[in-house]
C-alpha cells in the first residue's frame, strides 16, 4: 500500500512539471509577440524618411556692410514671406528648401551735394529693392522633447535681386532711371525652434546669420528672423 501511494505521488509530480513549463513558454511567446507587434506598429506608423512638413513664414532681415548699391554704413530692413518644405533623411538629419520674397518698400531720400563747384541743388532719390531668395539647408535635430524641438541648420542661399532707382537730377543733371536684375550667392547658419500643437499644426521661430560671397550683394552680412506656421504631413 505504501509503495502504491509513493508511486502515485511521484507520478503526479512528473505530470505537473512539464505542464507548468509549457504554460510559461506560451506566456513568454505571447508576451514577446505582443511587444514585437507594438514596436513594429509604432515604427511603421512613424516613417523616418520622406517629406514631413511645410512651413509658411513672415520674416524680417537686417542687411548691411556691403553690396555695390549700398551706402557705406547703411542698414536696411527688408520684410516678406516665405515657404519651405522639409524632407527627412534620418531620425536626426533632414534637409529643407524653399522660396522667399522680400522687399524694402519704396525708399525716398532728398539730399544735395556741396563741392568745389558749388551747390548741386536738391536731389530727389527713390529706390525699391525686391529679393527672391532660394535657401537650401541641412538640418540636425539638436533637441527632441515633444512637443518641442530644436534644430541647427546651415547651407547655401541664392538671391535674385531686382532694383529700381530714380534720380532727379542725376549725375549728368538730367532725370535718370535704372532697373536691373542680378544674382548673388551666399551661405548662412542658424537655429530653428518648433512647437507642435497637434498632429497637423505647429508654430516655429528661426534666426539665421549669413554672408554673401558673390554677386552685387557680395560682402554683405544679413540676419533673417522668421516666425510662422507649420503643417505636418504625418
Amino acid at each position: 500500500m505504501k509503495k502504491i501511494l509513493t508511486t502515485q505521488i511521484g507520478t503526479c509530480n512528473c505530470d505537473i512539471t512539464p505542464k507548468t513549463k509549457i504554460m510559461k513558454t506560451k506566456l513568454l511567446i505571447i508576451f514577446l509577440v505582443t511587444i514585437c507587434s507594438v514596436t513594429l506598429r509604432s515604427q511603421t506608423s512613424e516613417k523616418i524618411t520622406g517629406f514631413s512638413d511645410i512651413r509658411f513664414s513672415y520674416f524680417l532681415s537686417s542687411m548691411s556692410a556691403g553690396g555695390y548699391h549700398f551706402k557705406k554704413g547703411e542698414t536696411i530692413i527688408p520684410y516678406g514671406t516665405g515657404l519651405e518644405l522639409t524632407y527627412n533623411l534620418s531620425k536626426r538629419f533632414s534637409t529643407d528648401f524653399g522660396i522667399g520674397f522680400r522687399t524694402t518698400g519704396k525708399r525716398i531720400v532728398d539730399s544735395f551735394i556741396m563741392s568745389e563747384f558749388g551747390y548741386s541743388g536738391p536731389i530727389h532719390n527713390e529706390s525699391r529693392d525686391i529679393y527672391l531668395d532660394i535657401p537650401v539647408h541641412i538640418r540636425f535635430k539638436l533637441l527632441n522633447t515633444r512637443p518641442f524641438k530644436i534644430f541647427i541648420a546651415s547651407g547655401p542661399k541664392g538671391t535674385i535681386t531686382h532694383v529700381n532707382y530714380y534720380y532727379n537730377p542725376g549725375y549728368d543733371g538730367q532725370e535718370q532711371r535704372y532697373k536691373g536684375t542680378t544674382f548673388s550667392a551666399g551661405i548662412d547658419f542658424g537655429i530653428i525652434e518648433s512647437l507642435k500643437i497637434n498632429n497637423r499644426a505647429g508654430i516655429f521661430i528661426s534666426q539665421f546669420y549669413g554672408y554673401y560671397l558673390t554677386g552685387d550683394l557680395s560682402e554683405l552680412e544679413f540676419i533673417d528672423l522668421k516666425i510662422g506656421l507649420t503643417y505636418y504631413f504625418k
